[in-house]
């Protein structure tokens, strides 16, 4: 009998599965490494944002800069923590110059974030941003 892979095993799993088929390898080129998601994988709510910005790709986190910090503070109001939630952006790479992402970019990685969704199952998605 086969077991079923855990929620965080099934996200490590979508994770190696865009690094393994070099989703934007002009992305992942300029890039620290992939910021893929963080937080509660049985969350009921998820923050969609558009793309890893400098401190985020040198973390490897999303939404650790100064808009983490907003955002962490805008959790705080409505009694939500980090660790209530999960986190995550439409494309994984940080782009060069932190410019916008292109739209061929947001389509590679859309079905990615739809997978997480799928894994995750929360009742509330929330984006953030004009891209997301």
């Amino acid at each position: 009998m086969t077991k079923q892979l855990s929620k965080l095993q099934q996200l490590d799993n979508i994770k190696e599965t865009i690094i393994a088929k070099n989703i934007c390898p002009e992305l992942a080129a300029g890039a620290t490494q992939l910021v893929f998601g963080d937080g509660n994988p049985d969350a009921d709510m998820v923050f969609i944002g558009e793309a890893p910005g400098k401190n985020e790709d040198l973390k490897g986190l999303p939404f650790v800069g100064a808009a983490g910090k907003f955002l962490d503070e805008m959790l705080g109001t409505i009694g939500l923590e980090r660790k209530d939630i999960y986190i995550t952006n439409i494309v994984k790479y940080r782009p060069p110059n932190n410019r916008d992402p292109l739209p061929t970019e947001k389509e590679a990685f859309l079905p990615f974030l739809r997978s997480q969704l799928e894994v995750i199952a929360p009742k509330l998605v929330v984006t953030l941003g004009r891209h997301s």
